[in-house]
């Protein structure tokens, strides 16, 4: 049966209805406009899974504004880039979510905050950003209370906005989402209406999304493009209900949503999902609501795939692959294709994209044979913001993307992804660049060189290994490196391990040999 619920968002005790989510975007939206915001302006959302995420994203595109993605969990200093490489002229954000206090925070960033006798802000260290619009009941100095936002609009807002939507082009901007790459810095990956609706569309028709009302339990963070895209875009395509199960993931949270609000399709990436798994052991939770998981976010574990569908007991497990500047997807299992396909890591390219594989000539090999995955169509971004060069890197002259990750095609156009040419961790489906930590690392005084690797883990598929050769005359102990990046960089690029050497292993050309260093690693920790 269809639920009239759009949104329920179960740690903040808020359920609305579809009615009552375009009331509120439409007033959301002329808010925006009568705070001087326009068409392709900036507006950053760094806050984690609540109602206020659909809320600002929705009004955002109808207001013809480019919705920037955040990490919520970004330190004072990834913040700071994050806002300044694209030029955000506002920044919605939260109040309090676990250890950061976002206040104190901009507080940080930006010494005029607290002594601000305006809202509309005045900072030497971001000239472009004009407006701070916070999550919460409390009043603060130079800050706007979302709420407030909302009840702003007025006659003349509401004229503009009407004028910006008929202006809107299906291939305007309206999300960057960060990714990085072989530099460590975070590139702002443009994505046009064009390439999210239509990745929606297609994906949710795979899905199944088409023959039902789907009741979705919402657990993947909002400001990846899984839950972004898939997510809150997915369930609106398709007249779904979207339930964020807490603010934070909490696997016992996820599992007594599912029961509460008879959920029939949860999304995880594997990390989340075996944890899922691991809690129904402990409590028993009725589940039997659910008849499809939705899988990605990093390498697929074939015995999780099987675990998942026998323990949860559902019909359908998805698999999909893809990445940011594809919109991501690129290929899944559809609820008609064979399961047993997808076990051995063979999915189906979505209709209308386009996927070759080619060796290192940039050559088309034969079936069955690797070489690294090119993708074209509907859902190639934009490019990377203001960085035109680093784009073409990746977007030949043909427009085929280059994925970095080596693949093979079978018979039948099934896709399998064998290994990344990248240098990449994917940990509990984050994507981690081993140089940015190493660039960070490196500022330590007592660090000579390091070079980070990652290293197989059961649950996270992926964790972090910091080898680190140190300075002569100089002490430094593991709890010291953990130390010194904890509150500088997010959590989840912490290593893990940390392995004190006088010597990296090294090609003939003096190049460090990750792949030696990788295999060493795995010998030395037992993994």
């Amino acid at each position: 049966m269809w639920r009239p619920e759009a949104f329920i968002s179960v740690h903040q005790g808020i359920s609305k209805n579809y009615a009552d989510f375009r009331h509120e975007v439409a007033k959301l939206a002329s808010g925006f406009i009568s705070l001087g915001l326009r068409k392709g302006d900036r507006i950053g959302l760094c806050c984690p899974n609540c109602y206020e995420w659909p809320l600002t994203q929705y009004a955002a595109a109808k207001a013809g504004l480019i919705l920037v993605n955040i990490n919520p969990v970004s330190q004072p200093m990834e913040l700071d880039y994050c806002l300044k490489k694209v030029g955000c002229k506002a920044l919605v954000t939260w109040d309090v979510f676990k250890t950061q206090n976002f206040y104190n925070i901009l507080c940080e960033l930006i010494p005029e905050l607290p002594k601000s006798t305006s809202c509309r802000l005045k900072s030497s260290n971001f000239p472009n950003l004009e407006y701070i619009i916070m999550i919460s009941k409390d009043k603060k100095t130079g800050i706007l209370n979302m709420s407030d936002v909302i009840e702003s609009g007025n006659k003349d807002s509401d004229e503009i906005l009407y004028s910006i939507e008929k202006s809107i082009q299906f291939d305007d901007p309206v999300n960057i989402q960060y990714t990085s790459g072989t530099t460590g810095k975070p590139k702002g990956a443009v994505l046009s209406h064009h390439n999210i609706i239509n990745n929606v569309l297609i994906m949710g028709k795979k899905a199944g999304y088409h023959l039902q009302n789907p009741v979705i339990c919402l657990q993947v963070p909002l400001f990846h493009s899984f839950g972004c895209v898939f997510g809150t875009l997915s369930s609106v395509m398709y007249q779904a209900t979207c339930v964020f199960p807490s603010i934070g993931f909490n696997s016992a949270d996820s599992l007594k949503c599912v029961e509460h609000y008879k959920c029939t399709v949860i999304y995880g990436t594997p990390t989340m999902l075996i944890d899922c798994l691991n809690s129904l052991q402990l409590q028993k939770y009725d589940i039997s609501s659910l008849n499809q998981v939705i899988i990605g976010g990093s390498a697929i574990i074939e015995n999780l795939l099987k675990e998942l569908k026998k323990l949860l007991k559902v019909s359908t497990v998805t698999v999909a692959y893809g990445s940011t500047e594809n919109s991501p997807a690129v290929a899944a299992n559809g609820i008609d294709e064979d399961f047993e396909k997808s076990i051995k890591g063979f999915l189906k390219p979505l209709e209308y994209v386009e996927l070759k594989i080619v060796d290192n000539n940039g050559k088309v090999v034969p079936v069955n044979t690797e070489g690294e995955l090119c993708v074209r169509g509907h859902n190639l971004f934009l490019g990377y913001w203001d960085e035109p060069q680093k784009t073409a890197e990746v977007v030949d002259k043909s427009l085929w993307y280059h994925t970095g990750d080596l693949s093979a095609m079978d018979e039948y156009g099934y896709v399998k992804i064998v290994g990344r040419k990248k240098d990449i961790i994917i940990r509990g489906g984050e994507n981690v660049y081993p140089v940015e930590i190493e660039n960070f690392l490196s500022t330590h005084p007592a660090i000579f060189l390091t070079s980070v690797v990652g290293v197989p883990d059961k649950r996270m598929g992926e964790e972090i290994c910091a080898w680190i050769s140190v300075k002569e005359n100089m002490t430094l102990t593991e709890e010291d490196v953990k130390q010194f990046c904890k509150g500088k960089i997010s959590h989840f690029k912490i290593p893990r391990y940390i392995m004190f050497v006088k010597e990296f292993p090294k090609t003939l050309t003096g190049k460090i040999k990750k792949s030696e260093m990788t295999r060493m690693s795995i010998e030395e920790l037992k993994l």
